[in-house]
């Protein structure tokens, strides 16, 4: 594993045609048998029928507010310091200089940082409404559960933890600080789902469906220039203007929403 906090290049843009140079840029995935153009989500179900085509309970989904689940959730823990340094990856990825140590506690258990990522626009939507790009929290718990957590993002004010933001000419490099990242406000969706991509190994079960997921319900900001940034580099290793999945049904599943 790399010797730093990657953070998946599952993010777009709506630039012009990338140059050579821009698509096999340092940092870019090189996922086995699936990607977001030729062999993108639409397809993801024939090449990896379990589950990503025969799953029951995969994501992202559409929140509908009016069919949720009120209630009190267990609580959530944020145990995020500094992450110095970020590459647009998906998989094979560790923590940097402050990265280490980050972790989550929910229910009592702890979680630990292993993956931010992000898609452009976002993969969950809220009635129907998406947002212009959604950061993905990935956790695992030292008995194997994945607890991921996301957070949208709307055009408004520049995040100040920001620090420096990656470019479709280097698209491997992110500095910023973690906390800067999660909203201050603890409201929250939750659910069983899967990950929204088949995964790095074609091997193995695509799109599983062992996640907890929680979707906070307040977005953060960031300006445009900043959005933009991120799309260009996504851009720049994935050459497409969508790298969301599109939402699954919801099924026989519960959601819910927790007020604080």
């Amino acid at each position: 594993m790399r010797n730093r906090v990657l953070i998946a290049a599952a993010i777009v843009s709506a630039l012009g045609a990338a140059t050579p140079s821009m698509l096999f840029a340092a940092g870019c995935p090189s996922e086995p048998g699936w990607d977001y153009t030729n062999n993108g989500p639409a397809e993801w179900g024939t090449l990896f029928p379990v589950l990503c085509g025969l799953g029951v309970r995969q994501s992202p989904i559409d929140i509908n507010t009016s069919s949720t689940i009120r209630t009190v959730l267990p609580r959530l823990k944020f145990n995020y310091n500094v992450a110095d340094v970020v590459t647009l990856d998906h998989d094979d990825q560790t923590l940097e200089n402050h990265g280490a140590g980050n972790s989550i506690v929910l229910g009592g258990v702890q979680y630990n940082l292993i993956n931010i990522h992000a898609h452009t626009p976002s993969e969950h939507t809220i009635n129907g409404e998406s947002f212009p790009l959604e950061l993905h929290f990935v956790h695992v718990s030292q008995a194997g559960q994945i607890a991921v957590v996301g957070v949208f993002v709307r055009e408004g004010k520049p995040d100040k933890d920001i620090i420096v933001p990656p470019s479709g000419s280097d698209p491997s490099t992110v500095n910023f600080k973690l906390t800067g990242l999660i909203p201050k406000n603890r409201a929250r969706f939750s659910y069983d789902g899967s990950l929204t991509t088949p995964g790095p190994d074609p091997a193995t079960i695509g799109c599983p469906e062992t996640v907890l997921w929680t979707v906070m319900k307040q977005p953060i900001q960031m300006s445009a220039d900043q959005i933009q940034a991120f799309e260009a580099s996504g851009y720049a290793c994935w050459s497409t203007n969508n790298t969301a999945r599109p939402v699954q049904p919801v099924n026989n599943r519960f959601v819910f929403d927790s007020p604080s």
